[in-house]
């Protein structure tokens, strides 16, 4: 074939050759030997030893600067319970006929289970960032670096913690917002968010002006002890604004025993019993139950003692003085018996007439509608606000009789008194009764006294001084090392990566720059 190529005459006249190269080897000058990149990284590890220990140590000081740099502000935190007891509202109809939550005249207390105040009210958060406690709390307390209380206001947050049954009705107003549901999601929007007696407060460290980029940054100990002073201003402001610590009147040390008539000064005895009694009993039972260190004794052990007075000693000599006519002056006696049975009789008057009033509008009512003729408008009133309207009245009526059946008590005692006086002869007062009169005096103002004492050790108990308690502050508290551990390996993986990437470029540097030809040449000289 190659002969008949040759022999075949050239075409066109002219000469044409083609030459065909296949399978061309390789050079010495396209190949790398790996042999050889192992044996200059061997040659130069004494070298790139103090490499890697470089790039380790850059490694890890790059990260520590970066952790610096990047690291966000300890936050510490504390949840803070609420322990008192509050009065219990309850539901009543307004005059637009809407229930609406009222406070009752005479509540019921009970142990708080939700953000309400001790006046039951809704508890108002705001107040840990109040003026008041902040500047409590920085008072005598000293820190590395000062700060002032609008600086650590503005650090200060409170979190409020929902119930579980409010938590779920959360979620599920959040499905519906996702899922377009308009219709259930306004339905479910109305329900009433419940909270637990709990709440948060959290301080994060680093103080100075929002848009400032330097910070006073306090120690971490700081930060907690400041948060902890910061709740305990909190609850003396809760007891400063809330906390009933009146004392007990002192009536008995006003009665002139020597210059007014025994039963006169009886009845101021009594009267000055029986608000001391309606004190004590106006006390939640929490505070009844306590028991006194000194005495071993509670409020109601003190309860029952005034009542034995009153019983025993107060209403025995009234008795007796009153039967027998014992008396100073027994006109002057009969003349203000009498002036106190008039007061009485007219209070009675102007209160029958009250009823009477109410008895004629209530007659009125008749088949739910009711028309009223009132002073700023002559339009009827509707239905639904005329049948809350003579609810109210029918309310009133009730506490017309009840002040009704005190006076006509009290006016039939001073007859009984008047008439019983009238028929008894006069009596001087003898030392017998004077002395019988002192140990009253004295009973009444011992008992005044013991109360008194056990009221202010009462106060200074956590019953009344600790209207809330909250846990130790929390927060990440970790050392400089600890902290930056994690960042730490990581700089010094990358760091060791970089120096043995650095070596094996390196040893392969003069292979590709024709190192092995120059080896070859050498070998073969």
């Amino acid at each position: 074939m190659d002969n008949n190529e040759q022999n075949r005459p050239a075409l066109n006249g002219s000469d044409q050759q083609i030459q065909l190269v296949l399978n061309r080897p390789h050079t010495d000058e396209d190949t790398i030997d790996l042999g050889a990149v192992f044996y200059n990284m061997k040659l130069k590890s004494r070298i790139f030893a103090w490499v890697l220990v470089l790039c380790l140590l850059v490694g890890v000081c790059a990260s520590l600067v970066m952790d610096q740099v990047t690291k966000q502000p300890l936050t510490v935190s504390s949840v803070v319970t609420l322990r008192y007891e509050h009065p219990v509202k309850v539901q009543q109809q307004n005059a637009q006929g809407q229930l609406v939550w009222v406070m009752p005249e005479d509540p019921e207390y009970a142990e708080v289970s939700d953000l309400t105040a001790p006046d039951g009210e809704d508890l108002d958060l705001g107040m840990v960032t109040s003026s008041y406690v902040l500047q409590t709390a920085l008072n005598g307390m000293t820190l590395s670096t000062p700060i002032t209380a609008s600086q650590l206001g503005a650090n200060l947050r409170a979190r409020t913690i929902l119930t579980e049954e409010s938590q779920r009705s959360q979620e599920a107003l959040q499905g519906l917002y996702e899922a377009k549901n308009v219709e259930a999601y306004n339905r479910l929007k109305s329900t009433e968010m419940k909270y637990r007696n709990q709440f948060v407060v959290s301080l994060t460290n680093g103080f100075g002006e929002e848009d400032s980029r330097v910070k006073v940054m306090l120690k971490d100990t700081e930060l907690r002890l400041l948060l902890d002073r910061v709740l305990t201003a909190y609850n003396d402001y809760l007891v400063t604004t809330y906390a009933d610590r009146k004392l007990p009147e002192d009536p008995f040390s006003a009665i002139d025993t020597e210059n007014q008539d025994v039963l006169d000064s009886l009845d101021q005895v009594r009267a000055g019993l029986e608000n001391l009694s309606a004190y004590c009993d106006a006390k939640p039972d929490q505070m009844k139950a306590y028991r006194s260190w000194r005495t071993g004794r509670t409020l109601t052990d003190w309860m029952e003692t005034l009542e034995s007075i009153q019983m025993i000693r107060v209403d025995y000599l009234y008795a007796m003085v009153s039967e027998n006519g014992i008396t100073m002056d027994k006109s002057a006696l009969l003349t203000g018996w009498r002036f106190l049975r008039r007061n009485a009789q007219n209070q009675l008057d102007q209160v029958n007439d009250s009823i009477a009033e109410t008895k004629r509008i209530l007659a009125t009512y008749k088949n739910d509608e009711v028309y009223v003729s009132m002073q700023e408008s002559d339009a009827a009133k509707e239905t639904r606000a005329a049948t809350e309207y003579y609810n109210t009245l029918v309310l009133q009526m009730l506490t017309y009789y009840d002040e009704a059946a005190k006076l006509k008590t009290s006016i039939a005692d001073y007859d009984n008194r008047i008439t019983r006086m009238k028929a008894a002869t006069e009596t001087e007062v003898t030392e017998e009764v004077r002395q019988e009169l002192a140990d009253v005096m004295n009973a009444a103002k011992t008992l005044h006294a013991d109360i008194r004492a056990h009221m202010e050790e009462l106060f200074e108990t956590p019953l009344y001084t600790t209207y809330q308690v909250h846990s130790d502050a929390q927060g990440k508290e970790e050392s400089f090392l600890a902290a930056s551990a994690k960042k730490m390996i990581i700089g010094g993986v990358v760091g060791a990566v970089l120096a043995v990437g650095i070596w094996f470029l390196a040893a392969l540097a003069p292979e590709l720059t024709g190192g092995n030809r120059d080896r070859k040449k050498e070998a073969e000289a």
